[in-house]
């Protein structure tokens, strides 16, 4: 459900989405510390101080730098005693943020994110030889093309993108940013209803979480990820139902070097800074920053920037910069505060603060599809699992076979060009297996959990218009009262052929095909159990005769795929104490020579693919997804339920096989969901896995 934010305070109770200190009285608010600015900036050329930044110079820490938006006076630079170094006053900047290690021209640099008030643009800056002055590197206008209230940068932890967040005319537009041709180029990639009023904003890279402030309504969170749900979670409100008393404005983190940290709001009508645990986003306190002898005091706090790194002399702690909206009375300017005494005055736990320039290598390897499919014809959660069919003759005509749940199922090229679609019903989970016999000739079978008729849909292959063919002996009721997930298995001891269907509620059944004898076939049910909870993924090993099934928010157990095995299982990985985050999908085999391979399985949870030895006890080797390849115009994989892989070689495109991935939110643009395609080659790269090209699927599997 997405939360309105002007809709908010009369809804927050019925919703239950109220924060834990809402409707505080006298009592529940802290008292506000009184603090003292140490330093201020030179007066903003004009009157327009509204967004600071800091420029952490590693090498050398006092050198460390202030970029100041001054609207109509541009860009400014500051030293870190406050004296102004160099104006960039070609553009009416208005907000600005930095990200560090962008890699421009094959040299990673502090990037410089900035808008222009005037053309509604975001415009990207490097500093020049010198390290004391901006010089714009924009390769083309990204224009917002509305009034921007917040600025913030990101870069993902997970996949080493950057990006900007933009936020106005009730919304938060996500832009990437990358490297064309040694300047700095952007796409916008989403844009999230988050109501108007939406206001200054930060990022909390390590937990990809966005920070903004609603200026009459609150405080907020969201997953910075693009390919996230953009689902906005209330943190604090303003008046009687929360802490704030006046407009919501400025926020900033203060990062600590072992985890969490600190997140700094301004209370602007009041003049006051609230700061919570970024862990707990517990309120652990408030300050004001009156006037001391030297510097006055800081009044309507706009923007704020914020570091808990140690720079020099008094700012060991790391700093806060405040835009003080008043100062003179006729020339705004940014004053300066040390973190430490924010921790001492509040009494907050010590500690060394994060390094933001310090490089950080993604959590997981990230691959780029190379193909995506035409989307599905119906909206919604509509496609579901795929199945990859390898040409016996040409594998280059190889086909994708992809369930769409709220129509039928669908035939793609290996390009992703649709070749067939067949409106057979509710089609779920699908699985294909080669060479069975059929009035004595060879068939190749797909089948899938058909949810419209609580039944097993089964079609043959045709090899020459590359079509399916129904070969149900009518319809094959599964006695379920909602037919999940399935997957196929060729016993490598008797040579029969066998479908598995999972429901909703852990229920596990087995039939084994047969010749119906009038050109159809048919099933016969031959074992039942219990998983335990819902279940949808499962892929069976037709050497090994293991079958995998997904516990969704439990575990990946391994039974025996024979219709004798019984339910005795061994857990291969889990959630609790385990490698994965939650919602277990997706699982398909890519078969390498004699028994090895890898067992690859979605973590629905993280937007990830878990990846096991296929032998032995299943040793887990890592985590990978796919991302966004601009340049090619294919967004990322996100959601996924089903996926398929396969080692056969199937032509230059895949050579090494093919992992694919049905795409829950296809974005960039917005489009019905459809399916990404990844060479083999990309995921074993990036993980240190081996790649084998001679897997034929219709021979008998232990003997490759």
């Amino acid at each position: 459900m997405r939360i309105i934010a002007a809709m908010f305070v009369a809804s927050a109770l019925l919703w239950g989405c109220q924060p834990p200190q809402s409707s505080l009285s006298e009592d529940d608010t802290p008292a506000t510390a009184s603090l003292y600015a140490t330093a201020e900036t030179t007066p903003t050329l004009t009157d327009g101080a509204t967004d600071p930044a800091i420029l952490i110079n590693a090498d050398d820490p006092a050198n460390s730098l202030i970029l100041g938006a001054g609207l109509a006076g541009g860009l400014e630079v500051y030293g870190l005693d406050g004296l102004r170094i160099a104006v960039m006053p070609d553009r009416p900047i208005g907000l600005v943020d930095i990200r560090y290690n962008f890699s421009l021209a094959g040299e990673e640099i502090p990037l410089i994110v900035a808008y222009d008030a005037l053309t509604t643009e975001l415009v990207a800056y490097r500093m020049d030889e010198s390290g004391r002055t901006p010089r714009q590197i924009s390769s083309n206008p990204l224009r917002t093309e509305m009034d921007v209230g917040g600025l913030c940068a990101y870069r993902s932890p997970l996949t080493g993108k950057f990006y900007a967040f933009a936020t106005g005319a009730g919304t938060i537009q996500q832009w990437e940013l990358y490297d064309s041709a040694g300047m700095v180029a952007g796409r916008k990639i989403r844009t999230v209803p988050v109501g108007h009023g939406a206001g200054h904003c930060v990022v909390d890279d390590r937990e990809s979480t966005i920070y903004y402030s609603q200026e009459t309504v609150g405080l907020w969170k969201l997953n910075a990820d693009p390919e996230s749900e953009g689902e906005p979670e209330l943190i604090d409100l303003g008046g009687q139902h929360g802490r704030f008393e006046g407009d919501v404005k400025g926020v900033a983190i203060v990062e600590s070097l072992a985890g969490g940290g600190y997140l700094i709001v301004s209370d602007a009508d009041v003049n006051r800074l609230h700061v919570y645990d970024l862990a707990s986003l517990a309120h652990v306190g408030a300050f004001r920053v009156d006037g001391g002898a030297s510097v006055g005091a800081v009044d309507e706090t706009e923007g704020v920037a914020a570091t808990g790194m140690g720079l020099s002399g008094g700012l060991g702690n790391g700093l806060l910069v405040l835009t003080d909206d008043d100062n003179d009375g006729e020339h705004t300017n940014y004053k300066i505060l040390p973190w430490g005494d924010v921790v001492t005055a509040l009494g907050l736990p010590g500690g060394a603060g994060r390094d933001p320039t310090a490089r950080a290598a993604p959590a997981t390897g990230v691959v780029h599809p190379s193909v995506e499919t035409d989307p599905v014809a119906s909206y919604g959660d509509a496609a579901d699992d795929a199945a990859i069919w390898v040409h016996p003759d040409n594998p280059e005509l190889s086909i994708v076979i992809g369930s769409q749940k709220k129509r039928g199922i669908n035939v793609y090229d290996l390009d992703g060009s649709l070749l067939q679609s067949r409106a057979d019903g509710r089609i779920n989970n699908v699985d294909v297996r080669y060479g069975f016999s059929l009035n004595g000739n060879p068939v190749d079978l797909v089948t899938g959990s058909n949810r419209t008729s609580d039944s097993i849909s089964i079609y043959g292959v045709d090899p020459t218009t590359r079509t399916l063919i129904d070969l149900a002996d009518g319809t094959i009721p599964t006695g379920m009262s909602d037919p999940y997930g399935l997957c196929m298995y060729k016993s490598p001891l008797s040579g029969l052929y066998y479908v598995i269907v999972n429901d909703t509620d852990g229920l596990v059944r087995q039939w084994l095909l047969n010749d119906a004898g009038n050109g159809r076939i048919g099933a016969e049910l031959v074992r039942e159990f219990s998983v335990g909870s819902q279940t949808e993924g499962c892929v069976a090993d037709d050497a090994s005769g293991d079958l995998y099934i997904g516990e969704e928010n439990v575990a990946i157990w391994k039974y025996s795929a024979e219709p004798g095995g019984g339910e005795a299982r061994t857990m291969v990985d889990g959630i609790e104490g385990g490698n994965l985050a939650g919602d277990i999908e997706g699982m398909a085999i890519y078969y390498g020579a004699g028994t090895s391979g890898y067992l690859v399985v979605s973590d629905q949870g993280i937007n990830s693919f878990a990846v096991y030895r296929r032998e032995g006890d299943n040793e887990y080797l890592g985590q990978f997804r796919a991302v966004a390849d601009a340049s090619a115009g294919i967004d990322g994989v996100s959601e996924t339920d089903g996926i398929d892989v396969t080692s056969a070689n199937l032509g230059p495109a895949f050579t090494h096989g093919l992992f694919i991935a049905q795409d829950g939110r296809n974005i960039t643009p917005a489009e019905r969901q459809n399916f990404k395609l990844v060479p083999w080659q990309r995921v074993a790269e990036v993980l240190g896995l081996e790649t084998y090209a001679g897997f034929d699927p219709r021979a008998p599997i232990a003997a490759q």
